[in-house]
């Protein structure tokens, strides 16, 4: 899913890559994105993050729609511990085009206190 940056990290720990490619340093960091996508029929949307080298599905977003012009919209809220460099995305899934839609995420590095 394409993104952009509305705040640059200048500890350069979250980097974006390229428009589909997050590369965050080791640490802890707070996840929260949603997701809204238009729709003309029935159908469904999928999101999977991706990080530390695998698909977490757990943190995935799940949406069917109905027979009627419809949206669908999910978010998570997650923590997740990253020990080496890795690079984050969100896969999005759907059989059907969507006429519009909306992607939102804030990743926050945690602070760890010694």
């Amino acid at each position: 899913m394409p993104m952009g940056i509305g705040v640059e990290d200048v500890t350069n720990h979250i980097v974006l890559t390229d428009p589909t490619h997050i590369t965050l340093e080791p640490g802890f960091y707070s996840i929260f994105y949603e997701v809204s996508v238009l729709y003309p029929g029935t159908t469904f949307m999928q999101v999977t993050p991706f990080y530390n080298g695998s698909a977490h599905i757990e943190y995935g977003i799940y949406f069917m729609t109905g027979p009627d012009r419809s949206s669908a919209f999910g978010s998570v809220s997650f923590i997740i511990e990253v020990p080496q460099p890795t690079v984050f995305t969100l896969t999005y899934n759907s059989p059907v085009d969507g006429t519009e839609g909306t992607l939102t995420m804030v990743i926050r590095k945690l602070r760890r206190e010694t």
